[in-house]
């Protein structure tokens, strides 16, 4: 078994939070991923995608510049694994989010948030950019759920495991927490 990191055991109301909100955002974005040009399910995708990207950059950041809180004591290829699956969600939603504000501004378009304000394109109208954003884009939003569904089966593991109930620790916060 692999000792357990050194710094705290659980998570700030912040990091709680944006945790949470999180979770609901991507989802939300992944079910309305697919709606039709005009469509409600696309202007929520769109206005609500260019809102959230923010919010989700700076989510990625403070993940970043937190760390994780300390590991359970499992063995060291658990460790590794859900290593990887934290660096490989939170990369996985920054790449969506710079594809998404790429999507329109490659092909020259501005942003339409909430139908009240447009966002300029930054960029002039470049059709090989435009077509490489869709296609990560789209690759990105399928490996968005195999990632999820492995760090949910993370959590069940270690709810149902010997290991500390690492679910406590989105549940309730931690004053001394990351």
């Amino acid at each position: 078994m692999a000792s357990q990191n050194p710094g705290p055991s659980g998570y700030s109301a912040v990091s709680i939070a944006v945790h949470w909100t999180t979770a609901i955002l991507v989802t939300a974005l992944f079910f309305t991923h697919e709606g039709q040009r005009g469509s409600s399910s696309y202007w929520f995708h769109v206005s609500f995608g260019t809102l959230a990207g923010l919010f989700l950059l700076w989510r990625v950041w403070l993940r970043l510049r937190r760390g994780p809180a300390a590991k359970t004591d499992q063995h060291k290829l658990l460790n590794l694994l859900s290593d990887l699956v934290r660096w490989a969600m939170l990369l996985t939603i920054a790449g969506l989010v710079i594809t998404g504000y790429l999507l329109p501004w490659s092909l020259g378009r501005p942003v339409d948030l909430l139908g009240l304000v447009d966002i300029p394109s930054l960029l002039p109208r470049n059709r090989g950019l435009h077509e490489l954003a869709e296609s990560v884009h789209d690759f990105l939003g399928h490996i968005i759920v195999p990632l999820v569904i492995l760090h949910i089966v993370g959590v069940i593991k270690h709810t149902l495991g010997k290991e500390e109930n690492v679910m406590k620790r989105m549940l309730k916060a931690d004053r001394e927490g990351i």
